[in-house]
């Protein structure tokens, strides 16, 4: 083992462990086949590994998953957790640890209430945070607090009652607001509301709950006119120094998260001339002061009346923009980002796993099209394996390019592979159908 070697693992749907049970809910549909591919993305981290790092994952993966990504320049060892699959990774290494984990370094996606326990039995050493000081920095009503107080734009109005809910909707004068759960994520725990009718359809499901004894606590904030997503990426280190590591442009298709990019070096310029960074330090510094430590992802947008609105949500974790920053190191020299395509992954007959057959059809096609990425050139790495789940399934890759140009060639390449190897590509907006619930 490499002397302070890593141990990765985590769960992607950190939000639902750290919710509190006793919250009101918003109406959503529920979708068991997308909690699986969700529950799969802890492969992602693969790309996040350096030599010598641990990898650990709920499902198996394929030797050639392993190959492609080493070929790559991303070279990890890997272990499956045992146990139930449908439990999350750190409550499985809690009753059966691994041996081999014992004296690494946890590096978790984010911190769970089962984390720490998870670390003594597997005797790993710990730098993050605590999951009571995680859970209150991570709600939105813990960062709609400290952008009033800093007087940001942007700012909501947390409700706790269905007549403050009516009347933060109504104070729009029938502009389309968004309610938000406290500790909802993209894609999951927000409602449009766009007409009276919404609002009372709401008001009568939450009511419901609060009468059977919920509490209620949502952050309403208008649905702003923007033109740009982005998101900060940060460390606050353990002496509470905040390290910033770059800002990325987000790609979301109807709050759901759709890719990230490189900002390009004019809107870099553009935001620190309007003290961009200045703002996410102080975000920095008040994650610091409650008590937290780890990464930090900020998401950002501007409006299209030229507003900059800083912290529209802060995530205590690890983040898909974390992840792209990992795979850009795989090429210093050329733009990395991170591409997801939701697309119709065939069943397969018995023997080899839907998924496993998925991502060997990918990768042959790449190969093919000598579209592969291999160390220190260009081209698209798939970053996952089991998140090809039949029926609809996720394809995440990194897709690396000298300049645009070869970008959309790489673009063009990948849709026609998948199309090709599988059933069709579908927009990445349609992948959960909960992202934004219009209430009937």
């Amino acid at each position: 083992m490499t002397l302070g070697a890593a141990v990765r693992l985590g769960t992607f749907d950190a939000e639902r462990h750290w919710r509190p049970q006793d919250l009101a809910r918003l109406p959503s549909v529920s979708d068991p086949a997308a909690d699986l591919v969700v529950a799969a993305m802890d492969e992602l981290l693969a790309v996040t590994c350096a030599p010598g790092d641990l990898l650990v994952t709920g499902s198996p993966v394929p030797p050639l998953f392993l190959d492609v990504l080493g070929a790559a320049g991303a070279t990890a060892e890997h272990r499956t957790a045992p146990g139930d699959p449908a439990e999350p990774v750190e409550q499985r290494l809690t009753r059966a640890p691994l041996p081999e984990l014992a004296g690494r370094t946890l590096v978790p996606y984010a911190v769970l209430p089962d984390t720490a326990a998870m670390a003594r039995r597997c005797a790993l050493r710990v730098t993050s945070g605590d999951v009571d000081v995680v859970r209150e920095v991570s709600s939105k009503t813990w960062s709609n607090t400290l952008v009033q107080r800093a007087g940001l734009p942007g700012a909501g109005e947390v409700v706790r009652s269905t007549r403050a809910l009516e009347d933060a909707v109504r104070a729009q004068d029938g502009r389309p607001v968004l309610v938000k759960d406290p500790h909802g994520v993209s894609g999951r725990g927000t409602v449009e509301v766009s007409s009276p009718r919404v609002l009372s359809s709401l008001v009568r499901s939450l009511s419901r709950q609060v009468d059977r004894g919920a509490r209620l606590e949502l952050l309403v904030q208008p649905r702003f006119d923007r033109v740009l997503d982005f998101s900060a990426h940060a460390e606050v280190r353990a002496d509470g120094q905040v390290v910033q590591h770059g800002v990325l442009l987000l790609e979301n298709t109807a709050f759901s998260y759709a890719g990230s990019r490189p900002a390009p070096p004019d809107l870099v310029a553009r935001l620190a001339d309007r003290g961009y960074h200045h703002q996410i330090a102080l975000v920095g510094t008040a994650l610091a002061e409650a008590g937290y430590r780890g990464p930090l992802c900020v998401d950002s947008m501007l409006l299209r009346d030229g507003t900059l609105v800083p912290v529209l949500e802060i995530n205590p974790r690890l983040s898909m923009g974390s992840i792209a920053l990992a795979a850009a190191r795989l090429n210093q020299e050329c733009a990395v980002r991170l591409a997801v395509r939701r697309l119709r992954v065939p069943a397969a007959p018995a023997g080899t796993p839907a998924p496993t057959r998925a991502f060997e059809a990918v990768v042959a096609g790449l190969r093919g099209h000598r579209a592969l990425l291999r160390a220190g050139g260009t081209g698209v790495l798939p970053l996952a394996v089991n998140t090809l789940r039949p029926p609809w399934g996720r394809f995440y890759c990194a897709v690396v390019a000298s300049d645009a140009e070869e970008d959309r060639r790489w673009d063009a390449v990948l849709d026609s592979v998948l199309d090709g190897v599988l059933d069709g590509v579908a927009p990445v907006a349609d992948q959960n159908r909960d992202e934004v619930l219009r209430v009937p």
